[in-house]
């Protein structure tokens, strides 16, 4: 029995060693390895988290600068069409002022043609009517019996006229 004990005593011390000469030779190294490798991938996941809310962080500024330009796009919009509003009512009532100023002259030069046809024809009118009045009398008429037959003949063209 006492080889046996012998026998698993050096089996066991045999083991010992062993396990520690592996453990120094091939545990150690695998676990710093592994270790190594669990802090490069917390290291990496830390780093994916970072950089996933560094990419939500630019996409909120994005988002937000977005709107910013749409809002701008829209204010930009509705200053063009008052602009466009304002312009347009400018320029209609410029056009009218202008089509009320040239029917004011045209009325204008209306008034002045009548007024001079007018007093043409009163002349003519007094004229032809002296002229047939010394005609009809066989003589020429006086300065007196002129005036008169003058201010007849105005007197009932102004009447027929207005």
């Amino acid at each position: 029995m006492t080889d046996i004990t012998w026998s698993l005593l050096i089996q066991i011390l045999s083991f010992i060693v062993f396990f520690l000469l592996f453990r120094r030779i091939f545990f150690t190294p695998v676990l710093r390895v592994m270790e190594g490798r669990e802090a490069r991938i917390t290291e990496l996941m830390e780093e994916a988290e970072n950089r996933r809310e560094q990419a939500v962080e630019i996409e909120e500024r994005y988002s937000a600068r977005l709107q910013e330009a749409r809002n701008e796009a829209e204010q930009i919009i509705r200053r063009g069409e008052q602009q466009a509003r304002k312009q347009y009512e400018e320029i209609l009532a410029e056009a009218r002022q202008e089509t009320d100023q040239m029917l004011s002259e045209a009325r204008r030069q209306i008034e002045e043609e009548r007024n001079r046809a007018l007093v043409d024809f009163e002349s003519e009118a007094v004229e032809l009517a002296c002229d047939i009045a010394s005609r009809v009398l066989q003589r020429p008429l006086e300065e007196e019996e002129r005036a008169d037959m003058q201010a007849e003949v105005l007197e009932a063209v102004r009447e027929r006229i207005d």
